[in-house]
């Protein structure tokens, strides 16, 4: 396991202990993902390398961010990646897919999914996968206004969290080993999907209550989750009776769009840890 420490400028007081600062992926046209992200989805730059092979960008200074570096080709997916998305919560699902619409962006419908939330999917110029959460559930969406005049004007930038990093498992145990003793997160969340075969579990660093702190699969918990103005890790454990049927998990290769690492900042320090996506992860 190869961890890379790094000295970081700024120490930042936020709600939790560590935060998941930056993920760098690759993609193939570093301007047309960037203008993507930018133009379409409201975020802004970061004040760090932006020039032609590497670009950073997120929602807030403290916040988790996106760094672009180039590669040779799209992704390539499959049901068995190891990574599968980022998701981005939002205030008003249906106002977000409207401007979408307009801007010319394939998207699936929106839907309220079981109990776990009302969500969408779409696909990035990389084809990389972009999954759009409402923080409250299909008919509790929260107003939005924009407002021209000021620099957060954006009708989906004014309202967004880049709030989850989506990894598939298949070895729960030793996922929940990495992400809780090696990394130190909590879990905040249990949310069990039996009719399509796989359960998934959200780790932070929040020391924040949880509304039912009790039951981690309370579903009284989830629109107070998806409402945190913080990033997290969501793992996605492929469950299989027969150990036979479990999918060997795909590792991006290099040369194809995908993630390269994942750093998280350790607040009130100028230490941060760098996990290697291609190594670690707690596959």
């Amino acid at each position: 396991m190869r961890f890379v420490r790094r000295l970081f400028l700024d120490a930042l007081t936020m709600t939790t202990a560590r935060r998941l600062d930056t993920l760098t992926l690759r993609v193939p046209d570093v301007a047309s993902t960037l203008a993507f992200y930018t133009k379409i989805m409201g975020m802004l730059p970061s004040n760090s390398d932006n020039d032609g092979d590497s670009a950073t960008i997120g929602y807030t200074d403290t916040g988790l961010k996106l760094k672009f570096v180039s590669c040779q080709s799209n992704r390539q997916t499959t049901s068995s990646d190891a990574y599968w998305k980022i998701g981005i919560t939002v205030k008003d699902l249906d106002q977000t897919v409207a401007f979408l619409q307009k801007q010319g962006v394939p998207c699936s419908p929106p839907q309220q999914f079981m109990d776990i939330g009302y969500l969408c999917h779409l696909r990035d110029p990389a084809n990389l996968s972009v999954e759009l959460l409402q923080q409250r559930f299909e008919g509790r969406q929260e107003a939005v206004r924009v407002n021209q005049n000021e620099a957060s004007s954006h009708v989906i930038g004014c309202q967004a969290t880049l709030a989850h990093i989506t990894i598939r498992v298949t070895d729960l145990k030793m996922a929940q080993k990495f992400w809780e003793e090696t990394m130190g997160m909590r879990l905040m969340s249990i949310q069990p999907v039996t009719r399509y075969g796989f359960t998934l579990y959200f780790y932070t660093w929040s020391d924040e209550n949880l509304p039912n702190p009790n039951d981690l699969k309370a579903v009284e918990n989830r629109e107070w989750l998806w409402a945190r103005p913080y990033a997290m890790i969501e793992l996605q454990h492929l469950e299989s009776r027969d150990a036979d049927d479990v999918p060997k998990l795909r590792i991006t290769p290099d040369g194809e769009a995908g993630p390269v690492t994942l750093l998280c900042h350790n607040n009130g320090s100028n230490e941060s840890t760098e996990i290697d996506c291609g190594k670690d992860l707690g596959l």
